[in-house]
């Protein structure tokens, strides 16, 4: 019997078995180099997320103070500027225990608090005495019963990444 050319032949010549292997090693190169972009991406989104939480926390914390004290006891307050060792525990009435607990939180440091916090952070708040007229007023005491309360997070080395939480706080009483 008399078998024609190339009949009865399977599988894949060596050309075409380089080719599919190629293009396979393209195509995976490709999705592989998306990976650090996405776990970049990934990453500065839980910064932000981070941060976010960080400052609706001391925002909450300042609304929950009596309303006379705001603008003496958290304007212009940079963490910065406080020297406190973390972990913070509250033993007895200390009107700075937000400031410090807010610090630590930010840093987060210790081998507990491991992750929680953003790399080279710091927070800032501004309270400002807001006129009918919705302008800033600098008259001490205040005159109105408004403040514009505003907590910035700052991180990252050269303090490039920042989320700022602006509100408003009423006297309820």
């Amino acid at each position: 019997m008399k078998v024609g050319r190339g009949a009865g032949r399977a599988g894949l010549t060596l050309i075409e078995f380089l080719f599919a292997i190629s293009v396979t090693a393209m195509t995976a190169l490709g999705i592989a180099g998306m990976f650090p972009a996405a776990l970049r991406s990934v990453v500065s989104g839980g910064q932000v997320t981070k941060a976010t939480v960080l400052a609706q926390a001391m925002t909450d914390a300042i609304r929950n103070d009596p309303f006379d004290t705001l603008v003496s006891r958290y304007n212009g307050l940079d963490t910065n500027n406080l020297s406190v060792t973390c972990p913070v525990t509250a033993t007895a009435y200390d009107a700075d225990f937000n400031k410090k607990k807010w610090k630590c939180d930010l840093v987060a440091t210790t081998a507990q608090l491991s992750g929680r916090g953003l790399p080279a952070a710091y927070g800032t708040v501004a309270v400002a005495c807001l006129n009918a007229s919705g302008t800033t007023n600098t008259t001490v005491p205040c005159p109105t019963d408004l403040r514009r309360l505003t907590v910035t997070v700052t991180w990252d080395r050269q303090g490039a990444r920042s989320v700022s939480l602006i509100t408003y706080v009423a006297r309820t009483n």
